[in-house]
């Protein structure tokens, strides 16, 4: 009996690590931690986010789930880190789109849809945890300024092919496109690989017979200069 006692005395006393969000991590432990987010990343885009656990995500990283627990206390908080990570990644990609200014109206738009859309083709576990995640606070909004990327930067090119229009006109402009970009976006991710081409241009064709009325229209709303003050 005084050994058990003696036994359960030592493992009571012993260290057990677990999540600390407040720990500062070493370049290894950092590295260790995106390991384990691409192995979350391979399993919630095999089977999506309502059948995945931590299990088969400490499987596929080749750890114990005693060692993903160590990173992240939950399948919640995985899904929240990846979700804010493609969300910057994303969004930040959309800012990079011709700095310069040399793409024509058409030509930077279709180049945004293409862009959202490679980026969706490369991570489709990213739409799941969008979609069927609960998110936290801080992924939520992550999520919220991609999509307001989204709108900056047609609000942007809208204003720019017409100056007169209001911030306020053009960023709704932007934000009906998101919707539309967005609601297609539903059926690509889930159509078949020989579908997926004409949705893709299907994406494209709505977004700009949308926004090409607005254009079109705005400028001939606008008061043609008379001879005399062309003079």
């Amino acid at each position: 009996m005084q050994v058990f006692t003696y036994i359960f005395a030592i493992c009571e006393n012993l260290p057990v690590t677990v999540f600390d969000p407040n720990r500062k991590r070493n370049a290894r432990g950092e590295q260790r931690q995106q390991e384990l987010l691409r192995a979350a990343a391979a399993v919630f885009g095999r089977l999506g986010y309502h059948a995945t656990t931590t299990n088969a995500i400490a499987t596929e990283a080749g750890v114990s789930p005693a060692s993903l627990y160590q990173f992240f206390p939950n399948k919640e908080a995985i899904a929240s880190a990846l979700a804010s990570m493609y969300a910057r990644e994303m969004a930040e990609a959309e800012r990079a789109i011709d700095p310069e200014g040399v793409l024509s109206f058409t030509e930077a738009v279709v180049e945004l849809i293409d862009v959202c859309m490679s980026f969706n083709r490369r991570r489709p576990e990213f739409h799941t945890l969008v979609v069927d995640a609960p998110l936290s606070t801080a992924a939520r909004e992550d999520k919220q300024a991609l999509g307001q990327a989204f709108v900056d930067f047609m609000t942007a090119r809208l204003r720019r092919e017409l100056p007169t229009l209001s911030h306020s006109e053009a960023a709704h402009h932007g934000q009906v496109a998101l919707m539309i970009f967005r609601g297609i976006l539903d059926e690509l991710i889930t159509a078949s690989p020989r579908a997926r081409p004409r949705l893709q241009q299907a994406m494209r064709d709505a977004i700009l017979r949308y926004l090409q009325p607005v254009i079109t229209q705005t400028k001939a709303a606008l008061p043609r200069r008379s001879n005399s003050q062309e003079m």
